[in-house]
């Protein structure tokens, strides 16, 4: 077992080296100094470190965040336009995927239609009406959910990081703790 742990902190190192992102690199290099400092209490520092691995996996800090979707803002190929264009045909083929599906199931409105002799031209009507609408309702859906996504990150991107705030205070203007709080007093 001891191999597999020295093969995990050399990978974890490598990582870390070759890595683009500098302030993981930094949060990495402040939490070894702090395990190194701190007096190793076994299984509960491990359980501490993965812990916060995890957390910093699924929850990466909001600088990271933010980078990662100023350089979607700064693609002109990423566009709203383009990937509504590059997944209508998607969307549009898995709504007909649904409708194919429910129609072979074997007491569907086909098979009713298929099996009668006589003149079906309301039903047909109906099911072609049916289709249109759920494509035209899943594109509108669709163009909604890019809408949105956009709008997000841009709510996103306007949230003032620590270092943005710490730059803010130390060049002098009042943090927006102190402008209310001297409001309210």
């Amino acid at each position: 077992m001891p191999g597999l742990i020295q093969r995990h902190n050399a990978v974890e190192e490598y990582a870390a080296l070759i890595s683009t992102n500098p302030s993981s690199a930094h949060r990495r290099r402040t939490r070894n100094l702090e395990r190194s400092d701190a007096p190793s209490s076994g299984a509960r520092a491990a359980l501490s470190y993965e812990a916060e691995e995890w957390y910093e996996a699924v929850c990466p800090p909001l600088e990271d965040v933010q980078d990662f979707i100023r350089r979607f803002h700064a693609d002109p190929d990423f566009s709203q336009d383009r990937l509504f264009a590059f997944l209508a045909p998607l969307v549009a083929f898995g709504v007909l995927f649904v409708v194919v599906v429910v129609a072979v199931q074997p007491h569907s409105f086909a098979h009713r239609i298929l099996d009668a002799a006589g003149d079906h031209t309301e039903d047909v009507l109906k099911v072609g009406g049916m289709l249109v609408g759920g494509i035209l309702l899943s594109l509108v859906t669709l163009k909604c959910a890019i809408w949105g996504v956009a709008e997000g990150a841009s709510v996103v991107l306007s949230i003032e990081s620590r270092e943005e705030r710490g730059r803010r205070e130390s060049a002098g203007v009042p943090s927006s703790n102190m402008v209310l709080g001297g409001i309210f007093m």
